[in-house]
């Protein structure tokens, strides 16, 4: 009888279920995330989802061998609590996720970043598998990050070692960012910002973005490749804040490979030889260059990395 895990990848706008044998994901649901209403109110939906993609493999949930859910906020996977919310799912801290687990299908489970857990996924499967030394940043709604230094993924003391390279201020009279800091890359490269950017802009009205029904990296990049001056100023700030980021990155954890993920990743003719050539003439390591590679598992690197680690322990 094969053994099956769900892993859960809880982003800030989309929810990710896999069902996982091995280190295959057999099927997947993705569902509309709503982190306002809470972690809570989540779980019901989660719930059904999991049980429809066990009935669909043809199974019930004696099959089930282990959950693992990827969470975006700062976790400890030795207690399995979640530590600390940044605007998504902030109810997390007084929810009792593993004993959810434990009552509804009584089997084990793993909690961790899910930034974290994206990393152990390509380190494990994707783009980074060549390497024990590496780091990972997601562009999406916000900006995550994680690193594996020798082998060990990185967590520290108090769990947000590696995690918070979206928190880094590279502005230091900057603009709030929702961490509570200022001048962060989040604040100035991530989806939640994006809007206010472009709609704060002296040429916002002259811009074909002023019509745009939803203003993403996917507008903005459209936007750019017409032409639109304004998209094309705002997506060459991007790009300046993403290579700054990696620079950071690369300066603090020494890895041989970087790895990016995120919806932005979507066009990676378009960010990857630039962010390549600004690490090059900025980051300093005299050893030689770390490779800047794309996510090879994309949306499926968060379930792979977090069912990973509850196979394995680490």
């Amino acid at each position: 009888m094969s053994n099956y895990f769900v892993g859960i990848d809880l982003g800030g706008t989309r929810i990710k279920i896999g069902l996982v044998s091995g280190d295959v994901i057999l099927s997947r649901k993705i569902v509309a995330a709503d982190a306002a209403g809470g972690l809570a109110a989540s779980l019901p939906v989660l719930e059904q989802e999991i049980d429809g993609l066990l009935q669909c493999a043809g199974t019930g949930v004696h099959a089930l061998s282990g959950v693992g859910l990827a969470f975006p906020g700062i976790v400890d996977p030795v207690g399995q609590r979640i530590l600390s919310t940044n605007q998504k799912y902030d109810d997390a801290m007084q929810v009792d996720v593993p004993g959810w687990v434990k009552k509804r299908w009584k089997v084990p489970f793993f909690i961790d970043n899910d930034a974290r857990m994206a990393a152990v996924g390509e380190w494990k499967y994707g783009a980074a598998r060549d390497t024990d030394n590496m780091v990972m940043m997601t562009i999406g709604t916000g900006i995550g990050s994680s690193a594996v230094i020798e082998g060990k993924v990185l967590r520290g003391r108090h769990f947000q070692a590696g995690v918070l390279g979206g928190h880094i201020s590279i502005r230091y009279d900057g603009r709030p960012c929702n961490c509570g800091n200022i001048g962060c890359i989040e604040a100035y490269g991530s989806t939640w910002c994006l809007a206010e950017t472009v709609r704060s802009a002296e040429d916002y009205a002259a811009s074909v973005l002023a019509a745009a029904p939803v203003i993403d990296y996917y507008a903005l990049f459209e936007a750019a490749a017409k032409g639109d001056r304004l998209a094309m100023r705002i997506r060459q700030e991007c790009l300046d804040i993403w290579a700054a980021g990696v620079v950071n990155l690369i300066h603090a954890y020494d890895p041989e490979v970087v790895v990016i993920g995120g919806g932005v990743m979507s066009r990676p003719d378009e960010l990857l030889p630039y962010i390549t050539e600004r690490v090059g003439r900025h980051a300093w390591t005299p050893w030689g260059k770390p490779a800047i590679r794309a996510t090879a598992l994309h949306s499926d690197a968060g379930i792979l990395g977090v069912i990973y680690c509850l196979q394995h322990n680490i």
